[in-house]
């Protein structure tokens, strides 16, 4: 498999994947979903997400729609607004925009790279956080990678207090920014990780007890494999690890979980699968439901189709997209379930 097609696997792994998290407050009960970065090496310069030879830009942007239908009872969306009882979600549909932006400039003598962009080792969550940071290949010891993450696009709109019965919730921005450092084809080999530390501030936290507090820290931690065992298919298992260190202890939490991301690509066609299933476990009970803990078991699985060439352009591609996850709490206001299809087209330069 050529380098230019590696590339766009690892793209559409993540771009795929990332259709499905927008609809969580991803202050509270994120699912850790499939992030870390899926570079196939066998050795260095085998890299699925190599650094050009060439100096300038290259990327990718991506613009499309989605409709969904969820059930949430934390992610902000137009139709649920007002909730009437502390019970599971109902659910509601709606149609969003996609967009995904993968911008790079190579120095090729230096063998450096800087990145902008929304897609950069962050799959399965689409909160919107972007990445300016610059990637630095190491002789045959893989490439290392670090930068900062931030809202960007999207201050996040999340309820000011997700509990309040019988009245028009009302919204508040959230904000993220941290540091992301990576290490992609460890010492050449087939192991890729990358940890992130976010902070996190709501304009205006108005939940009705200090331990519903979602401000705080988060850290998230990737390790994957990664395994091209026949031309055009790789398979990359890995383990995902994350803690919520939020000023409430009823949101603080632990989370870990197995993903498993696979890609093929007939030069045509370019297929993708994500499968994603973790377990969070909260620090304290939840006030406002007998002080019991919002324990969960998370499952999400994506897929996503690409065509290349679309309409006979050599840099234009169609794709389309579905996506299902589910969150099933031991409280079940805290209950979350996605389901997800999309299409759009791609541009690569």
């Amino acid at each position: 498999m050529s380098g230019r097609n590696k590339n766009l696997i690892l793209i559409l792994c993540r771009q795929g994947a990332e259709r499905f998290l927008r609809k969580r407050d991803t202050s509270m009960k994120k699912i850790a979903l499939a992030s870390a970065a899926l570079l196939l090496t066998g050795a260095a310069s085998a890299a699925i997400n190599p650094i050009p030879t060439t100096n300038g830009f290259s990327g990718a942007l991506s613009i499309g729609v989605a409709s969904s239908d969820v059930s949430s009872n934390m992610y902000k969306g137009d139709d649920n607004g007002r909730i009437n009882h502390l019970g599971a979600p109902d659910s509601h549909g709606e149609t969003d925009p996609l967009l995904m932006l993968d911008l790079r400039y190579t120095l090729a003598d230096s063998r450096t790279q800087f990145v902008l962009g929304n897609q950069v080792h962050d799959a399965l969550r689409l909160d919107y956080t972007q990445q300016l940071g610059v990637r630095q290949e190491i002789g045959n010891n893989g490439i290392v990678s670090a930068g900062l993450v931030f809202s960007g696009f999207g201050s996040k709109d999340v309820w000011a207090n997700p509990y309040a019965l019988g009245t028009e919730r009302e919204e508040t921005k959230r904000k993220s920014t941290g540091m992301r450092l990576g290490w992609e084809g460890i010492l050449g080999s087939n192991f890729s990780a990358d940890i992130t530390r976010r902070k996190v501030e709501l304009d205006e936290e108005r939940s009705p007890s200090s331990l519903l507090d979602r401000n705080g820290n988060t850290t998230r931690f990737n390790l994957s494999y990664d395994w091209e065992f026949a031309p055009g298919h790789f398979l990359a298992p890995g383990i995902v690890l994350g803690k919520h260190d939020l000023d409430g202890r009823a949101m603080s939490n632990d989370s870990a979980g197995f993903k498993l991301d696979y890609g093929y690509n007939t030069g045509l066609y370019t297929l993708t699968a994500n499968l994603y299933l973790g377990e969070q476990k909260y620090d304290a009970g939840n006030p406002l439901f007998g002080f019991k803990k919002a324990d969960s078991s998370d499952f999400v699985i994506g897929a996503n189709l690409l065509r290349h060439q679309l309409f006979g352009y050599k840099n234009v591609s169609g794709f389309v997209n579905a996506a299902y996850g589910k969150s099933d709490s031991d409280i079940n206001f805290y209950d979350a379930e996605v389901k997800r299809v999309g299409a759009g087209v791609m541009y690569k330069f």
